[in-house]
C-alpha cells in the first residue's frame, strides 16, 4: 500500500480496518467470552425493547438476520446455493460417506462477527426515532415465525437432495 499517492479514507479504512483485526484476532481462541459479549448485547437489546415498547420492525431485521446467519453456518461447505436448485444446471451430487468430515461453510467466528454487529446496529437504532416505524406488532412477529419455517423447510429439503442433514453436525 502507498500510501503517498492513496487517498486519505484509504488510509484511514485501512487503519482501522487493522485494528478491527487485531482485536478480532484476540477473541478467537475465548468463545465463551465472545457469546457471553453477545449474549450481554442481547440482553441490553430485550431491557431497550421492554423500555421503549416499540422497534418491532428493527426487531425483525434482526431476527432475519440472526436466521440467515445460522443458515450460512448449518450449510455444509460445496453445497450448491439454494437459489441455483430452480435452474436446471446439471451437478456432481457428492458421494455420501459417513467417515467424510462435514465442514461448515462458515466459521464459528464469522457466526459471532455477524450476530454482534446486527445485535450492535440494533442497539444503535433504538436510539434513533426513524428506525421506530409503526407497525402492529403480532402481523410481524406471525410473519417472522412463518418465513422462519418455511426457510428452514426449504434449507432441510435442500441439503437432504445432496444427501446431508442437521444431524450430520452433531457427529463431529
Amino acid at each position: 500500500m502507498n500510501s503517498d499517492t492513496d487517498p486519505a479514507y484509504t488510509r484511514v479504512y485501512h487503519k482501522y480496518s487493522l485494528k478491527y483485526r487485531r482485536v478480532i484476532d484476540k477473541w478467537i481462541m475465548h468463545p465463551g467470552k465472545r457469546w457471553g459479549f453477545c449474549l450481554l448485547l442481547l440482553i441490553y437489546y430485550i431491557s431497550r425493547l421492554i423500555e421503549t415498547q416499540s422497534y418491532f420492525v428493527v426487531s425483525y431485521m434482526l431476527g432475519i438476520q440472526i436466521v440467515y446467519s445460522f443458515l450460512r453456518y448449518y450449510t455444509p461447505l460445496g453445497l450448491p446455493d439454494i437459489e441455483d436448485e430452480d435452474e436446471d444446471v446439471d451437478i456432481q451430487l457428492p458421494q455420501h460417506n459417513d467417515d467424510r468430515p462435514l465442514i461448515r461453510s462458515m466459521p464459528e467466528i464469522q457466526l459471532w462477527e455477524q450476530i454482534t454487529s446486527a445485535l450492535i446496529l440494533s442497539n444503535l437504532a433504538t436510539y434513533f426515532v426513524i428506525f421506530d416505524l409503526p407497525v402492529y406488532w403480532p402481523f410481524l412477529f406471525s410473519y417472522f415465525i412463518l418465513v422462519t419455517i418455511i426457510t428452514f423447510k426449504k434449507y432441510l429439503k435442500h441439503m437432504q437432495k445432496y444427501g446431508y442433514s442437521w444431524g450430520d453436525f452433531s457427529k463431529r
